[in-house]
């Protein structure tokens, strides 16, 4: 009887260690659903980047896309004025490779700043732009820290940051197309678009 009692105990273990234990897991972190490619986020490009004639637009904090948040999106989707001359003096320039505002181009956007505190009724885009090195993907990420950094900067200089867009074209809007570092530094920018409501 002994050892019919241990043979029923090796058959029971054996069986459960041929099919495992089974149980469902608990305490499990939800996994969000993977979506289409999106350039609708705050943190680099994702893995369907989309083509440098695409601008990638970034969001708020909270993840609304800036072109649609708050009383600005009106102005942003709706019939509006765009005069890339009026800040032209005032391009930011960038290091290779870096998005942090240096000492240098500071001025200039304290300069843009005093502009929009007369000016309660405009906006302003922020275009990224890289030099050509590098791939598309990541120059597009870069383009878009350094407007998101020309954001920061205005944001800390009390501009309402939901008034402005920012855009990376990565490397493909170059305004000298040269292959040297003459070229290379003129294309390592932001550039600040000046947007208006229709007259």
């Amino acid at each position: 009887m002994k050892n019919l009692s241990l043979f029923s105990v090796f058959i029971v273990s054996t069986a459960l260690l041929a099919s495992g234990c089974h149980r469902k897991p608990t305490s499990l972190t939800p996994i969000p659903p993977v979506e289409g490619p999106s350039s609708q986020t705050t943190g680099g490009v994702g893995s369907g980047a989309p083509l440098p004639s695409e601008p990638v637009v970034t969001a708020t904090p909270e993840g609304i896309p800036i072109s649609y948040a708050g009383k600005w999106g009106d102005l942003f989707n709706g019939v509006h004025n765009e005069d890339r001359d009026k800040f032209k003096a005032d391009t930011v320039y960038f290091d290779f490779d870096k998005s942090a505002i240096k000492p240098s181009e500071e001025g200039k956007l304290q300069d843009v700043a005093a502009y929009f505190k007369g000016n309660t009724t405009d906006a302003l885009i922020v275009e990224g732009h890289c030099d050509e090195r590098g791939t598309e993907k990541y120059n597009l990420s870069l383009g878009e820290r350094r407007a998101l950094a020309v954001r920061e900067y205005l944001a800390n200089l009390q501009m309402d940051p939901q008034r402005i867009k920012t855009i990376s074209y990565g490397f493909s809007r170059p305004v000298d197309p040269g292959h040297n570092e003459a070229a290379w530094k003129k294309n390592r920018r932001g550039e600040l678009v000046l947007v208006t409501p229709p007259k």
